[in-house]
């Protein structure tokens, strides 16, 4: 990809190649992949945001002022999640692939790691982004497929008013002294990845784990399939210890749940949320995604996407919003001593590493 010109985009407007490139790579909306232009000559992009929450507030609140100074550009929104979102963007690629059903937005790693092997997923031109220099090292990646905007991480998240003694480690979770207290949502990969990680082995080893969580089945009291259900259990103490996203743990307890979440003393592990562009679209509209994603790799930008999703913002330069600089997952310590997660290993490996587990621990809990 050649250098880009913010200015060289940003002065003129569409022309008619520009226009017919657009309009057949524009938005797909998820109810019909047709697509489309808009009116006035308008470049139209579609930026896949993330279905739950206040995860889609940043998204939209940065597309309204953007087109506000823009107004060469339309910005729609596609929410949804990764899991259902990419298996519709998959599906659109293999129909046409260059009418892409979403153009741009936020991927977690996993869907990352899974977007790559599929060629789903563009080189971003990190020299055209003035931001991207001041994004951590970890979120910038060498094969330049997307970069970061903020990382959620896992640690440890129980019920205070159940638990006395507060777990520390991420050996906690198959210490008797819970037995037959923990949780999990679905499949856990990143336990019986610590589990061999603390018996001599890690992710290109992982048998150590399998086999810890084979005997310890028993710790587990049971598995939730929704996010309301995990809320319950861990609030009723029915199952008040489990390993979770810092984030969603934390926007259980500002809504006053009794649970506390912990860095455990092995370091967290990172969960970095990035920003990708998709294969199969016009000169037009990658420049104007390159403009796009540099502005919200600003500190502005990436402290509203911190106040939002709960994440630590992966702009150096960004100050955390007060009502997260306190929380011990912010913390510079935190950040420093997350756990070195190869996600490549993990994408590549999670559909074998799942029919495990419900073959050899979920069958006996």
């Amino acid at each position: 990809m050649t250098a880009i010109s913010r200015r060289r985009f940003l002065g003129t407007t569409v022309g008619a190649a520009g226009l017919a490139l657009a309009t057949a790579c524009g938005s797909v909306s998820p109810k019909s992949t047709a697509p489309s232009a808009s009116k006035g000559g308008k470049l139209t992009l579609t930026m896949f945001a993330f279905l739950g929450g206040d995860l889609g507030k940043m998204p939209k609140e940065f597309a309204k002022e953007y087109m506000a100074s823009h107004n060469n550009v339309e910005i729609k929104i596609y929410e949804q999640s990764n899991s259902v979102g990419y298996t519709k963007m998959l599906a659109q690629k293999k129909a046409a692939p260059d009418q892409p059903l979403v153009n741009f937005g936020f991927f977690n790693a996993q869907t990352s790691i899974q977007g790559a092997d599929d060629k789903m997923f563009t080189k971003l031109d990190y020299a055209a982004m003035s931001n991207a220099a001041d994004i951590d090292e970890r979120f910038r990646y060498d094969n330049g497929i997307g970069i970061g905007i903020g990382i959620d991480q896992l640690g440890l998240l129980y019920n205070k008013d159940k638990i006395s003694q507060a777990p520390g480690s991420w050996a906690d979770l198959w210490n008797h002294a819970y037995r037959g207290q923990v949780s999990f949502f679905s499949f856990p990969w990143y336990a019986v990845y610590m589990a061999a990680k603390l018996s001599g082995g890690g992710l290109d080893n992982m048998e150590p784990g399998w086999e810890l969580w084979k005997r310890e089945a028993k710790q587990i009291r049971l598995l939730v399939e929704s996010n309301p259900q995990y809320l319950n259990v861990l609030s009723n103490g029915t199952a008040p210890l489990t390993s979770y996203f810092a984030g969603t743990g934390q926007q259980w307890i500002n809504s006053g749940a009794p649970l506390s979440y912990v860095v455990p003393k092995e370091g967290a592990i990172p969960l970095p949320v990035n920003l990708q562009a998709v294969e199969g679209q016009s000169q037009s509209q990658l420049e104007a995604i390159h403009d796009i994603i540099n502005e919200m790799l600003s500190p502005k930008w990436c402290t509203r996407w911190a106040e939002t999703s709960v994440e630590v913002p992966a702009n150096t330069k960004t100050e955390l919003p007060q009502s997260l600089a306190g929380l011990p997952a912010f913390s510079k310590a935190t950040s420093d001593g997350f756990q070195q997660i190869d996600y490549t290993i993990v994408g590549r490996n999670n559909a074998e590493w799942q029919k495990r587990w419900e073959t050899d621990v979920a069958s006996s809990i």
